[in-house]
Order: structure tokens, then sequence, then C-alpha cells
């Protein structure tokens, strides 16, 4: 529709202004009009049909503004497909998770977890491996609460998660999506835009700077009062993910999710990151979908999921001694982060052409 407004007002527009050119032209020939006052009349035509212009295209603004505020208002009309059935007050929670005889499906005929059991210990961190469908997202969406289980428990601290409040049980959860999500604004409103109102700038300072000395944030053109640009795009990747984590430490939750991002990061980046990752891990339960060889090593006990299943746990050592899928995993997408494969690929350029073999 809106391609078609401006050739259709264009199209009116030569033909009235023809028309007035021609009935303009014989009544100055016949003296009725002067030719100044003839000119004067067609170059006042612009000075309507440029409004009535700006005025179509602006109504189909309105149009297509309608249109998605119809969406947004169905979205948020729309009813949650997650039930609780008790609004329980949540005090500080220590962060056992139990895993009973779960179900849980997208559709029905596609079954991503059947009779699912897993128990995580309080402070405990678990690293969940598998190739693509395996699993690992739906388990810590589930503890989230974003989908439904259709059968079993999930427990915390021994209580069904359906009894809790739900807006102050997700209080109690830090979650850290593969890709950071970051509004527009400064780097200290992403931080503490959900935090309690007793959270100080010098407390976010004093915790940033434990993060590498401090120096990702010297990194920043006005510190803490950086604009992030919309979704972050202001920034670099290393910056996002470290501006998510610091969001958790302030936060201080019980409960950690980490969906670790895949993107090509510098080695000094990637320290700060650990560094926030393990300043983060000694004080929570930590689910971590990982997929570098530091997060899955550093964990207390590696899950390896396999179409909704657990095939293998325990650690790094005692799972490449196994040699199943995870050594295969390890084998696969891992082995080339360690320094020792790195040191060994180093040795083997520097060697002379005859000794490659």
């Amino acid at each position: 529709m809106l391609a078609l407004v401006f050739p259709v007002l264009n199209a009116l527009g030569g033909v009235a202004t023809a028309i007035l050119v021609y009935v303009g032209g014989l009544s100055t020939a016949q003296g009725m009009v002067t030719i100044g006052a003839w000119y004067l009349f067609i170059q006042s035509l612009d000075k309507f049909f440029f409004p009535m212009l700006n005025l179509s295209a602006f109504w189909a603004q309105v149009q297509s503004g309608l249109s998605a505020s119809e969406r947004v208002f169905a979205l948020i009309d729309a009813e949650s497909a997650v039930e609780q059935i008790g609004a329980r007050p949540i005090p500080q929670l220590t962060g056992e998770i139990q895993f009973q005889e779960v179900n849980f499906s997208y559709i029905k005929e596609d079954q991503v977890l059947e009779k699912f059991n897993l128990h995580i210990n309080a402070g405990e961190t678990i690293a969940l491996v598998g190739h693509t469908g395996a699993g690992k997202s739906s388990l810590a969406r589930l503890i989230a609460r974003f989908y439904e289980f259709q059968a079993g428990r999930i427990l915390i601290d021994g209580h069904d998660i359906r009894t809790f409040d739900l807006s102050q049980y997700r209080r109690r959860l830090g979650i850290v999506s593969q890709v950071p999500f970051l509004f527009s604004g400064s780097v200290i409103e992403n931080i503490c835009y959900a935090c309690a109102s007793n959270v100080s700038t010098p407390e976010v300072e004093q915790i940033a700077h434990q993060i590498g000395n401090g120096e990702w944030l010297d990194t920043l053109p006005q510190g803490l009062d950086t604009q992030v640009g919309e979704r972050g795009s202001r920034l670099s990747m290393g910056q996002r993910q470290l501006v998510s984590l610091m969001r958790v430490l302030v936060q201080k939750p019980s409960i950690f999710i980490l969906d670790e991002a895949t993107a090509n990061i510098d080695p000094f980046t990637e320290w700060q990151i650990q560094q926030a990752l393990n300043m983060i891990l000694a004080n929570t339960t930590s689910i971590l979908i990982a997929h570098r060889l530091s997060t899955v090593k550093a964990a207390d006990r590696i899950i390896v999921l396999d179409h909704g299943r657990i095939i293998e746990e325990g650690n790094h050592v005692k799972l490449i001694k196994l040699g199943g899928l995870y050594a295969h995993l390890y084998n696969t997408y891992f082995r080339h982060q360690s320094l020792e494969y790195v040191n060994k690929r180093q040795w083997l350029e520097e060697q002379p052409a005859n000794l490659g073999d």
C-alpha cells in the first residue's frame, strides 16, 4: 500500500497541473488573468501537494504502528503456559536442584526429556555437554520456568518449583544467554536495572575492579557511564559478556545459568571472563552449557546428555579415560582449545618440512 501511495499522488498531481496549465493558458490568452497571476498560481500548487504527500507517508507509518501495537498487546494479554500452584515467599535459597521423573516436550510428537532424573547439590557446578538437541538448553529453561513440564517434579531446596512466587523465584536466578542482550543506555544502567535499590555505584565499581584489576573498565571511554548503544552495538562481544556477568555478580543469585557464548574473543578478554565466572561459581549453584574447555574442566561434575538422557557423568579425567561420547566430543570440539594441543601445533609448524612426518 505504501508503494502505491506516492506514485498515485504524483500521477494525480501531474494530471491536475497539466489541466491547470492548459485552462490557465486559455484564460491568460483571453485576458481574464495576467501572466504573473497565472504563474504564481501554478507555483502555489507545490505548496499544496507537498504537505499532502507528507500526510500520506505519515498515515502509512501510523497504520504500521497500529498493526505492531496489536501484536504487542496480544503478547501482553496472552495466557502464560507456565502454571504455578502456589505463591510461596522465597527466602535465600541454597540452590539444591532435583529433577524427579520429569517428562518434557515442546510438541507432543517430540519428547525431549522422558522420566529424567538429576540431583544437583547446593553450591555444585555442573557442565552440560552433548550434541545439538541433546536437551541441554531445555534443562536450563525448565529451571528458569520458561516452559512447563508435563510430568514429574522439579524441586528447589526440597520444595516443588511450582509452589514458589514466580517473580521472587526468578530474582534468585542469574542467567547469561549465549548472545548477551544489552539495553540502550549506559553500562551502569545495564548492570543495575534489576538490582536492589541499596546497590550503589561505588559498590559496582569495586566489583568491576576485581575482574582483571579493572582493566576492562579502563578500555571504556567513559567507564561505567559509557553508552552501550542499542543491543550493545558500541561494545565488543567480550565487553558485552563482561557486562552481563557483572549483572550476575551485583545481583548475587542463588542459582546461576550460563549458556556460554562461542564468539571469538582475544585471550586476555577470555581470561577476564574466566575471572568473573570464577567469582560467580564460588558462591552459587551453577549450570553451565559449556562451549569452552576451560569451563568444562572447572566444573565439579560433567553431565553428558544424548537425546534427553544422561549417558555419562564425572570429571574431565574420568570421562576421557571412559572413552565414550565425552571423549568423542573432546576430540571433536574441545581438544583444539587445550594448551597442549596449541603448543604441539606450534612446534610442528616450526619444524623443517622434511621432518613433517
